[in-house]
């Protein structure tokens, strides 16, 4: 009977000794994902109808034009994400191709219906008129300062070698919201850039975006502070956007790449795909986060869940945990 006092009494004097280095320690999980048009004007996608409802067959549009039957359905298309959601248990959910504040509204009643509760969130401001798509912040954590759109303008060339073609964009879909975690004040953006549909224009116009959010975080990741960038970015690991918005183009900094292989499992190197585009997967969908993190996280470690819902979504989840000291 004595030998688990003994032990008991060793363990608490090796605590008195080593402080809290033998307790586990504090994990948050992040998780990106797009929800694919799980908003109001456009949730009849989720059930195969064209982008433009008028393009339906006349049933269907008589159908979708009454306003309780669609809302009944952004009802059951919510109910299906919110399950997916669900079982992803991270404490940060960043979302894209969400609805307006209603709908959000609705996907969070939804989450907290079946044992999911995020009692923080914030939806951005959007400015793509053709979606009606928003991006939001869910959390199980305080959320404070939002950053909604994310400020600025950047010129493009919509054709490289043409310079009378000169434009400029903003960030369409974006935000900032700072996590408060474990004493630590994490800023977080959301960003859903520019899709690949329309050529170089497109590609262009994203890497402009790119550098609209490296000059936004620039002074803050220079002092120091914790950030990570996620999202659906509509490039791939290395791509132009990607090297942009991580800093590979300037002087300062680089944000790491937590789709990289040294923070996955070796048997998991070809799970890093979120997006699947005539039968190669891809990821698209990126968690960036700053070299501030090394020291104050014990562990990193990235996966995507193959949900196979295409109800839900045609893309993954990525999720990053972060197990701090």
């Amino acid at each position: 009977m004595m030998k688990p006092i003994f032990h008991a009494r060793f363990a608490f004097a090796l605590l008195l000794l080593f402080g809290t280095d033998l307790r586990a320690g504090e994990k948050l999980t992040i998780a990106t994902f797009n929800c694919e048009f799980l908003t109001t004007p456009k949730v009849h996608m989720k059930f195969g109808l064209p982008f433009d409802i008028t393009n339906a067959p006349l049933a269907e549009v008589e159908r979708w034009a009454k306003p309780e039957y669609r809302a009944a359905k952004m009802q059951e298309a919510t109910d299906t994400v919110a399950k997916l959601l669900k079982t992803f248990e991270a404490d940060v959910l960043v979302l894209q191709e969400v609805g307006k504040r209603a709908d959000t509204a609705l996907l969070v009643e939804r989450l907290k219906a079946i044992g999911a509760d995020y009692p923080h969130w914030a939806v951005c401001r959007s400015y793509d008129t053709q979606t009606r798509q928003y991006n939001a912040i869910l959390s199980r954590h305080p959320l404070k300062n939002v950053i909604t759109p994310i400020p600025g303008r950047e010129g493009y060339f919509r054709e490289p070698d043409d310079a009378d073609t000169e434009d400029d964009t903003m960030v369409i879909k974006g935000m900032r919201a700072t996590v408060e975690f474990a004493g630590h004040q994490i800023l977080l953006y959301n960003l859903h850039l520019k899709s690949e549909r329309g050529g170089h224009e497109a590609d262009e116009q994203r890497i402009a975006q790119a550098s609209i959010v490296r000059r936004h975080y620039l002074p803050e990741l220079n002092s120091g502070k914790l950030i990570i960038v996620a999202g659906d970015l509509n490039d791939r690991r290395g791509q132009p956007a990607l090297r942009r918005i991580r800093g590979f183009d300037d002087l300062w900094e680089d944000l790491q790449q937590t789709g990289s292989t040294r923070y996955f499992p070796w048997d998991k190197r070809h799970t890093r795909w979120t997006y699947e585009w005539q039968g190669f997967g891809q990821q698209i969908d990126h968690i960036l986060i700053s070299r501030s993190f090394s020291p104050v996280t014990r562990s990193i470690r990235a996966r995507t869940i193959d949900h196979q819902n295409e109800t839900a979504s045609d893309h993954n989840p990525f999720l990053v945990e972060f197990e701090f000291r």
